[in-house]
């Protein structure tokens, strides 16, 4: 991430670019309505922090969406698809993408964190008796191989994000950054998420969605989707 210093230089230049496209975009959003932008529950975060900068810099008007992204139709009635690489596999070879409206948007690192006992790092679950939640599905894949180690027990795997929180004294999660509660939380080796957005083709807003890509793709609005609205890097 960006220094403050180097951040408020980089919202310098990128505003007076933005500055002379605020009016189109704008003006854009309001003749077909509402960007709507459907984000998979691992980036929903991150893309709220985004949207919400896109609005403050283009007056633009967006509406973003949770929702599974993965099965055919799921973007559906949405003119942004913002997910994990793997998640967004099915959407892209199904043609529901804009070829030419694809970026990639930032890496997700995984975290452990934890509630009472405090956090500890993969090497030293299997000596502390922690017990581990850890997302299923694909993107969960190389999460759950890291915790093979430890006995089938004491790892919990959970389907949702919702699964990720409340967790008891001495009970951790190893969760993408974009889904950790505020407080502490532990850097890990697992690979990181790939962040994608692409484009849905026949969208009637595809000049704002190619404006919010690049957007997502640059400057502050990457800065604000890597920040996930979180208060300060850890």
């Amino acid at each position: 991430m960006k220094t403050a210093l180097a951040l408020a230089a980089s919202l310098a230049v990128v505003g007076a670019t933005w500055g002379g496209a605020r009016g189109t975009a704008a003006a854009s959003a309001a003749r077909g309505g509402a960007l709507v932008v459907k984000a998979s529950p691992a980036v929903s975060p991150c893309v709220a922090a985004a949207a919400a900068a896109f609005r403050q810099a283009t007056g633009a008007a967006v509406e973003v969406r949770t929702a599974p992204i993965g099965p055919v139709g799921s973007a559906a009635g949405a003119d942004v698809v913002v997910a994990i690489e793997e998640e967004l596999t099915r959407v892209i070879e199904g043609g529901e993408s804009a070829p030419d409206l694809e970026v990639d948007v930032a890496s997700i690192p995984w975290v452990l964190t934890g509630a009472g006992g405090g956090t500890a790092d993969l090497r030293g679950l299997a000596r502390s008796g922690a017990h581990v939640r850890v997302l299923g599905g694909a993107i969960g894949r190389h999460a759950r191989q890291s915790l093979e180690s430890l006995p089938a027990e004491r790892v919990q795997t959970v389907r949702t994000p919702d699964g990720l929180r409340m967790l008891s004294p001495g009970e951790l999660a190893l969760v993408p950054l974009s889904l950790a509660d505020p407080g502490p939380v532990a850097a890990t080796d697992v690979p990181a998420l790939v962040a994608q957005a692409v484009g849905v083709r026949g969208s009637p807003r595809a000049g704002v969605a190619r404006a919010f890509l690049d957007f997502l793709a640059t400057g502050p609005g990457n800065a604000a989707f890597r920040s996930c609205g979180r208060v300060s890097d850890r």
